[in-house]
């Protein structure tokens, strides 16, 4: 017996901004190579080489993803694959609105929740959501509060109360549901405790080192201001989303896996918290900690849709070991909106797969699969975030 998701809506728990003149403004010959994992990531990335720009569009022709979607959206343009990037281009200058809100009825998207924090300056969201014909749902990204407040202010003790000021603000706005950070980007997923006296020493240091980044200087503060961020959270009833696992080149690799949360994780324990990627690449540690805590959930971006072949052995992993109320679908779409669609579509095909399997073996019947591949594609982060 088959599991038809094809009726389900999906609510993207985790993309980023776009403007109308950005996607008509990039060149479309590129567009393919901006929706794979390295040509996306080296436009996000702050310390790329531009000269090694061919060679990140030579990779694109044989990268799974740009292969598929240029098929299946010529396919939804009723065009040739040869012919994609004029017809893609041709419908997207004539009517952004229109071309971008059919994409997402086609693939039944139904919300998006938005991270402001990329790209910068932040795209207004009432603004996007006219353009893709969805609401949109704010995540505020604390990160560039911390940069407001450190440029605003002259002392830690006044940093710290803009940034305090400035959390309140967003989680008393309607529309943000959740905040987020990128700290792994910053100094690494293994955030302390830090006393009043290491959080003074790390803001004059990172001051004497002219704001320069790094364990080095900022870390002990930045922890202290995340810790701040999940006091907040608590307060107001809102998720914390986290960045966990590699990104782009700017991350902190050897402190991003998700195991080193487990501190923080234990210090707000009865704090709602998602794990952004799912810790790729290290997706049995997060796993392990989706099981283990009972308020930490797992977004499966990343993994769908770069993952590609191997999304069937990811759900199947994450279904088999996590109680399935604590996986949310995902995109991670940070480049072109087609990522959002192709994404939507590729990622309920694999839960179908996924899902007729383990009815087929015994594991669960019809309707409890039914039940579950719901609750991924959209019920669960509607649930988490106050909206069921």
């Amino acid at each position: 017996m088959r599991v038809d998701l094809s009726q389900t809506p999906i609510v993207d728990a985790h993309a980023h901004g776009f403007r109308a003149e950005t996607l008509l403004a990039a060149s479309p010959a590129g567009f393919l190579d901006r929706i794979t994992v390295m040509g996306m990531c080296f436009g996000s990335a702050s310390a790329v080489d531009p000269a090694l720009a061919g060679a990140v569009s030579a990779m694109t022709d044989s990268t799974l993803m740009a292969m598929l979607t240029r098929r299946r959206l010529a396919a939804y343009l009723r065009t040739s694959p040869a012919d994609l990037l004029p017809a893609r281009h041709a419908a997207l200058a004539s009517n952004p609105q229109a071309y971008i809100s059919g994409l997402m009825r086609d693939a039944n998207l139904t919300a998006l929740f938005i991270d402001d924090g990329f790209p910068l300056p932040k795209v207004d969201q009432l603004e996007m959501q006219e353009l893709v014909g969805v609401p949109i749902h704010r995540v505020a990204r604390i990160e560039p509060m911390i940069e407001a407040a450190r440029r605003q202010t002259q002392h830690v003790a006044d940093l710290e109360a803009a940034f305090r000021a400035d959390l309140e603000s967003a989680a008393q706005d309607p529309r943000c549901l959740a905040f987020k950070s990128i700290i792994a980007y910053r100094t690494g997923l293994d955030v302390g405790l830090p006393d009043r006296q290491e959080i003074a020493e790390s803001y004059h240091r990172w001051q004497a080192a002219g704001w320069r980044e790094g364990r080095d200087t900022s870390k002990p503060l930045r922890d202290h201001l995340l810790n701040v961020t999940f006091e907040i959270a608590k307060k107001y009833e809102r998720p914390v989303h986290i960045h966990s696992g590699a990104g782009d080149t700017d991350v902190v690799l050897s402190h991003a896996r998700p195991s080193h949360l487990g501190p923080l994780l234990t210090r707000f324990a009865a704090q709602p918290t998602v794990l952004i990627h799912s810790g790729f690449p290290w997706l049995g540690e997060a796993t392990y900690l989706a099981a283990l805590y009972p308020l930490v959930y797992l977004e499966l971006s990343l993994y769908l849709p770069w993952g590609m072949l191997d999304m069937d052995r990811v759900l199947t992993q994450v279904i088999g070991a996590v109680p399935t109320g604590k996986i949310l679908y995902g995109s991670d779409e940070a480049s072109e909106p087609e990522i959002l669609w192709i994404s939507a579509k590729t990622a309920r095909q694999s839960l179908e797969r996924v899902l007729s399997s383990a009815v087929e073996r015994d594991f669960v019947t019809l309707p409890e699969a039914e039940t579950i591949g719901r609750a991924i594609l959209s019920q669960n982060v509607l649930q988490l975030h106050g909206l069921a």
